[in-house]
């Protein structure tokens, strides 16, 4: 009997439901669904005419909404649903459109349904778990080829334009078209179709014009980007220094191969196998090459690639090794009921197999797919070989803290691997002396883990001259001379050469320097968790260091507490604009960073850049150590 129970589709999916309708439950009550709130209240403004792709919509919710006008219209229905109910709906109509969508999977995979759904079960389960739409992009790409299988393109291709319309990325599945009859019909449809929907909400009639809301929307797309440590190849340790700072060239350039390869075996269009191995490349070439995929992301390049491996008319003992491997990075080790969240991190971040594995079993596919048709598999030893030549160039020695006790108050110094980003706001409505946004190398460098102390001014100047004197508290009203004086007197004691960073070192390090998940704010876009600022109700007082969450590299409050005083004289960057005043003025100023708990959240942001003249003392300006 539980042989025939384990086997049963039926049991499984009610699993999955149960985990779904609990893990939506707990959410609810805790109050923690933010993505559905994302959908909720983009759709509200939406239909209450206010656009959701401004500045100020980022900075009062800690994101960018990157969904287009077309999914404000089409989220009505839910939107319209209770608060409580709405999220229940969106989760489990989605876990159930993607069990149809592998349930109905075309008769070649009849034996291996079930086990394509329990390879991605714990995956969908994550996109559940966040409210991810992630997951109705996945199953549309599966839902279309399976029309496409049955001769029903219209549905296919009006599929294929609702995800396109909605997030962009979708519209990589008309490739698949040239491999069907009727291509140039089929195209026309995708026309009609995403015409159709790009003028849908135009049935608002809260906005003149809703096109403006498109070019906001790109605009916005477009400085998403950053340097962030997201889970893709392109952030790959041993890889992020040569492909990250070219980041748009590797896309296309990938894509136009991948063009190239799939025109070169146009023979091979009509088969089935074929079809469903593209479908598979262009799933993981989305996620693997994405300017930001995620864990859960990878629920639509894990689907494709099941797809594809049951389908092998071969499996060697290296593709079930990889099978596995990839099991366990993507839906054992993320999930903190089956891994301890420390254990995952720390894997990841040493050895990257998680991206390692999938680039390795995506570009088999390819090869596979566009290879020589009388080539054997690749074998067991070249592709092991690989993989631990990729995996060894990834590893480095990692740089230690730097821990110092003066007068016995211990401070520590945290390690910046050097790198290269894009330094200034990458998106309308920063401050003018924000742009324009241009690439920065630095090197690698120290910096304080916390800002200095007033215990540690003590220590080393003998006296507190802050004007809210409180022990563990940051030290403030200190002008750049004081700073100055004061890292004379400690590099005396110590025998280091501290310093204070550059304000290219300073940006680097808040944003996360080379671990960067590319936050609006130092460690998050949550300002209230990572910053001490007026929003708290702290504009007349200072809080203790090390009081909110630290950021990417473990540095505690480089967003709001102080001001903080940087090496470099204030200048406008190159390229921006200039008059005689700013020319003739800069020299009396010097740059300080990271708004303190007086300011807005504005001045909190990593890219936000302020002038201060070199002998003001101020009860809202400190410093941080560089070394």
């Amino acid at each position: 009997m539980w042989k025939r129970i384990i086997h049963d589709r039926r049991f499984w999916w009610g699993i999955g439901l149960l985990v779904a309708m609990a893990a939506t439950a707990i959410e609810v009550i805790r109050g923690r669904n933010t993505n559905y709130f994302d959908y909720y209240d983009s759709t509200m403004m939406f239909w209450s005419g206010i656009s959701s792709y401004t500045l100020e919509y980022a900075e009062t919710r800690g994101l960018y909404f990157l969904y287009s006008p077309v999914f404000s219209t089409v989220f009505y229905p839910v939107f319209a649903l209770p608060q409580w109910l709405g999220p229940f709906v969106w989760n489990i109509f989605n876990y159930c459109m993607f069990t149809l969508a592998i349930w109905t999977l075309p008769k070649a995979f009849a034996p291996y349904r079930l086990k394509i759904f329990l390879f991605t079960l714990s995956v969908v389960l994550q996109s559940v778990f966040c409210y991810q739409y992630n997951l109705v992009v996945c199953y549309i790409f599966v839902f279309a080829f399976n029309l496409l299988e049955r001769g029903r393109a219209f549905w296919a291709v009006l599929l294929i334009m609702l995800s396109a319309t909605t997030k962009v990325y979708g519209v990589v599945e008309l490739a698949l078209l040239f491999c069907y009859p009727h291509v140039w019909r089929n195209f026309g449809y995708a026309v009609a179709c995403g015409a159709g929907f790009l003028l849908l909400p135009a049935i608002n009639p809260s906005f003149d014009n809703v096109f403006v809301l498109y070019r906001e929307m790109f605009e916005m797309i477009a400085s998403h980007h950053s340097d962030a440590d997201f889970i893709g190849i392109l952030f790959a340790r041993g890889l992020k220094p040569l492909l990250l700072p070219n980041y748009r060239a590797v896309q296309i350039i990938v894509f136009l191969l991948l063009a190239v390869l799939f025109f070169w075996r146009y023979k091979r269009w009509r088969d089935f196998n074929f079809r469903v191995q593209v479908l598979a490349v262009i799933m993981g070439y989305i996620i693997l090459f994405s300017d930001s995929p995620e864990t859960h992301t990878y629920v639509i390049s894990l689907t494709g690639y099941a797809m594809a491996f049951f389908l092998m008319p071969r499996r060697t003992r290296f593709d079930w090794i990889l099978f596995w491997l990839l099991f366990v990075n993507f839906s054992i080790l993320p999930t903190d009921v089956l891994c301890p969240a420390w254990l995952h991190e720390y894997i990841h971040k040493t050895f990257w197999t998680d991206v390692y594995c999938m680039f390795i079993a995506w570009v088999m596919i390819v090869w596979r797919a566009t290879g020589p048709s009388f080539s054997p598999s690749v074998s067991c030893r070249t592709v092991a070989t690989f993989l631990l030549l990729a995996t060894g160039a990834t590893l480095s020695v990692r740089a230690q803290d730097k821990t110092y006790d003066v007068g016995g108050v211990k401070f520590v110094m945290k390690p910046v691997k050097g790198g290269t980003y894009l330094m200034g706001t990458t998106y309308n409505g920063g401050d003018s002396d924000e742009y324009p946004a241009h690439k920065v190398t630095v090197a690698d460098f120290y910096i304080g883990e916390c800002e200095v102390s007033q215990d540690l001014w003590v220590a080393v100047m003998g006296k507190n001259i802050a004007k809210y004197q409180h022990t563990g508290w940051p030290m403030e009203s200190i002008s750049y001379d004081d700073a100055h004086e004061f890292i004379s007197k400690l590099n005396a004691l110590t025998g280091e050469r501290f310093r204070l960073p550059t304000e290219e070192e300073w940006e680097y390090a808040a944003r996360g320097g080379n671990r960067s998940r590319g936050y609006l704010y130092a460690g998050g876009n949550d300002a209230g968790a990572v910053s001490v600022n007026a929003s708290d109700g702290n504009i007349n007082f200072h809080t203790p260091i090390r009081s909110k969450r630290p950021n990417e590299l473990g540095l505690y409050d480089m967003s709001g507490g102080v001001w903080e005083w940087c090496e470099n004289e204030y200048s406008e960057y190159q390229g921006a604009p200039s008059n005689f005043f700013t020319r003739l003025m800069r020299r009396k100023f010097h740059v300080i960073r990271g708004g303190s708990y007086a300011n807005t959240l504005r001045y909190l942001r990593v890219s936000n850049r302020y002038q201060f003249t070199y002998w003001r003392r101020e009860r809202t300006v400190g410093m941080r150590l560089a070394l």
